[in-house]
């Protein structure tokens, strides 16, 4: 097991730039726990829907609801992440967690192994497709004979389609793609237009119908697959407390808002916002931009750009993660920065908060040399976490690209994060990440700097 496991301890308090942690307090335990009296050893599988890492916060849907358990026990929560549902048992067997928090797969096999939790998951596989004005949704799987449907080469979905091409007599045009995509950047390339099929579990689906307003995934291909957490098969006070736990949260409505939070809550913006007033301003803010953009060497103008992807100009914008005001700054980075948190949706506290943590973050790249490549890490940083964009850096320069440029190189690195072949990879520190997010906002911000130079006079 040695080396297979990724150890992220949550630490109360500071915000740490490079590191994928923050923390939890606790006091005294309430159920029998496997080592430490104080503290509850959960694992989890690092995915769009269990826990991820984003600027320097940890989040996902099992993650919060297994911070939210431990702190109804007056627990310290300790994550530790495995590669595989198969990890995951192995690791309860083994008594090296208390719990997973996951929705490990309820199989007979899986049954003799661990105890699982009442709280259960029924997904199952849907057909993501795109919503186009006056096309038919497909609305049967019959419809897809004749159809071209792309799924990850060896994975569940490549085996389901296979089976329902069999039983429907064949005519489903299979195209399978590498391990180097998967369901998520198929998901994506649906959205755009590049291909029109793929299969997704209905947890993921849903998760990126709040990304992609254009696709629709309420067609099932599969069958139903029951799952839920599970404790050591020992453990059946620990489970008693778990399931009371989930009984509690959903009186209380701490079930319904973190499903409504990951998966039905947009988390694109929207709204139609001009990008400059006229040839000699693009906002009303652009005082402050330049009053700030010589402390980090910046044309004031990329730092406009770089405040109009977070809010569009909109000082009291509120972001579904918890970043505020004009620059999107999270509570906790204004504190890290000495900006006082309350204060972050008033321009100025917003701006200077801002060019503070980008100056504390450049000092990361210094082996950067030419500004300009430097300034897109540090955006890149600001988006998704130090940390992340040193993963993709890392990754670089073990697949023989150049970690210190960033098109083509650790911009497509980051990519990768999303991919668990990458994400689990022993030079990897903080696993999983939406790497398509972090890519296009900085490609949209430069994009738009470059307009911002060329249109704006002075």
């Amino acid at each position: 097991m040695t080396g297979k496991l990724i150890y992220l301890f949550l630490l109360v308090g500071c915000l740490s730039l490079v590191s994928c942690g923050n923390g939890r307090g606790g006091s005294e335990q309430s159920v029998p726990l496997t080592q430490d009296s104080t503290v509850l050893k959960v694992a989890t599988l690092s995915r769009s829907t269990s826990y991820f890492n984003l600027q320097g916060k940890e989040m996902g849907y099992e993650y919060e609801m297994a911070s939210k358990f431990a702190n109804s026990l007056g627990l310290n929560l300790e994550i530790l992440l495995a590669k595989d549902m198969e990890e995951l048992v192995e690791m309860l067997s083994n008594e090296e967690v208390d719990l997973v928090a996951y929705p490990l797969a309820i199989t007979n096999e899986y049954k003799g192994r661990v105890k699982f939790t009442e709280h259960e998951y029924v997904t199952n596989q849907v057909l993501v497709q795109r919503k186009e004005k006056n096309a038919r949704l497909l609305n049967d799987v019959t419809e897809l004979i004749g159809r071209r449907v792309f799924v990850v080469e060896n994975s569940k979905y490549l085996e389901r389609l296979t089976n329902l091409n069999n039983e429907l007599g064949g005519g489903i045009e299979i195209q399978v793609v590498t391990n180097e995509e998967d369901e998520e950047t198929l998901i994506k390339k649906v959205s755009e237009g590049e291909i029109d099929f793929t299969l997704a579990d209905n947890n993921i689906a849903d998760v990126n119908t709040t990304y992609y307003s254009n696709i629709d995934v309420h067609l099932k291909v599969g069958y139903d697959q029951r799952s839920a957490w599970a404790v050591n098969l020992e453990s059946d006070s620990l489970c008693n407390v778990v399931n009371n736990w989930f009984s509690e949260s959903k009186n209380n409505y701490i079930y319904q808002y973190l499903y409504y939070k990951y998966f039905k809550q947009a988390k694109a913006s929207s709204g139609d916002y001009k990008k400059y007033i006229d040839n000699h301003t693009i906002s009303i803010f652009d005082g402050l931009f330049k009053k700030y953009a010589p402390t980090i060497g910046w044309d004031w103008k990329l730092l406009a750009s770089l405040a109009y992807q977070e809010s569009r100009f909109q000082p009291m914008a509120k972001s579904w993660v918890g970043a505020k005001g004009l620059m999107q700054i999270m509570p906790h980075t204004a504190l890290a920065m000495g900006v006082d948190s309350s204060r972050i949706e008033e321009p100025e506290m917003s701006v200077q908060a801002a060019v503070l943590y980008l100056k504390s973050v450049e000092k990361y790249f210094t082996s950067i040399e030419d500004e300009k490549e430097r300034a897109k890490f540090v955006l890149a940083s600001y988006n998704a976490g130090v940390g992340h964009v040193k993963d993709a850096m890392a990754l670089a320069e073990k697949h023989g690209r150049n970690p210190l440029k960033w098109e083509g190189n650790v911009a497509d690195c980051l990519l990768w994060k999303s991919n668990p072949d990458y994400f689990n990879d022993p030079v990897v520190r903080c696993g999983y990440l939406r790497g398509e997010e972090t890519f296009r906002f900085v490609g949209e911000i430069m994009v738009r700097y470059l307009e911002y130079k060329d249109v704006i006079k002075k």
